[in-house]
């Protein structure tokens, strides 16, 4: 027996589900295809890359949908709940959606790069000693000689070799673990840092061709609501620097600020430090959802 109950369609799931990236044009396509089957894609005629990305205006909606229907782009689809709520379980859709912001942040002079910070947590030699020296006392032996001399027994000498011994091979220890677990980190759990390769494409992106900061708005909304809250923080951030050293901070206000960190999102004691006025997620719901879900969501919809 057939069900009556409608075919809920999920376009921009299967876009990112299916990855036979149909729905964008053929340049487009082959763009989307080599930065998602190399981990670093480079890029032969990078005059022709720009002007691809720059003169399409149908291939932004696909890559980074979110809960607007375009006003650019008919043939695009709004994001519903469901939907979300399915690309966000996925990890595949995940990792596909990610090269996707490494492919865009290209377009606008921008390399994300690793950055990997070592730090090892090596034992305190200063507390060693302190606790060897307690030790020790236990085990010196002081014998007055004829002249009044102390001298130490042998005892003490081969307990402070061994001792040494010991904390030799805890830190040689200690940092083979390290190494060991830190050759298991994937490249997707390495700290990522945002660094600008082509100051004049960026310039021409931002204060230019200046649709591209709509686009911006789009990439930090649906990365927020696709699981990917810290890269959109990150890039609002990244933002802030680069346009305030171009004499543009206003650019950054009126266009980005609203997706900086909220109140909900500082630590404690980031809170008590923060000065100006609060930041609350509720205030700023309208970057991030139409107004048919304005009553529906809460900041968990970034989180």
């Amino acid at each position: 027996m057939q069900s009556n109950k409608p075919e809920i369609l999920m376009r921009n799931f299967d876009f990112y589900n299916n990855a036979t990236w149909q729905q964008v044009k053929p340049k487009i396509k082959a763009i989307i295809e080599q930065f998602q089957q190399q981990s670093k894609p480079q890029i032969e005629d990078l005059k022709s890359f720009y002007q691809d990305l720059e003169y399409d205006h149908s291939f932004i909606q696909w890559m980074f949908p979110n809960f607007y229907a375009s006003k650019f782009n008919p043939n695009s689809y709004k994001l519903t709940l469901e939907e979300r709520n399915r690309m966000i379980k996925s990890e595949t859709i995940r990792k596909r959606f990610y090269k996707n912001y490494i492919l865009i942040l290209r377009f606008f002079g921008i390399l994300s790069k690793s950055k990997q910070v070592i730090v090892i947590d090596l034992p305190d030699d200063s507390n060693e000693s302190n606790q060897y020296s307690q030790l020790q006392t236990q085990t010196i032996q002081k014998q007055q000689n004829p002249k009044g001399l102390a001298t130490i027994s042998v005892q003490e000498s081969q307990n402070s070799n061994q001792k040494q011994s010991e904390n030799s091979k805890i830190k040689q220890a200690t940092l083979d673990q390290f190494i060991k677990s830190n050759q298991q980190t994937t490249k997707d759990e390495q700290q990522q840092e945002l660094v600008l390769i082509d100051k004049n494409q960026f310039e021409l992106c931002c204060l230019r061709n200046t649709h591209n900061l709509l686009r911006l708005k789009r990439i930090l909304s649906s990365l927020s609501v696709l699981k990917h809250r810290k890269e959109a923080i990150q890039l609002c951030q990244f933002l802030k620097k680069e346009l305030t050293n171009l004499g543009r901070e206003k650019v950054y206000q009126e266009y980005f600020s609203g997706f900086d960190r909220y109140d909900e999102e500082l630590t404690h004691k980031e809170l008590k430090k923060k000065k100006g006025e609060n930041r609350y997620f509720n205030a700023y719901k309208l970057l991030y959802v139409d107004e048919d879900l304005v009553e529906k969501v809460d900041i968990s919809i970034i989180q």
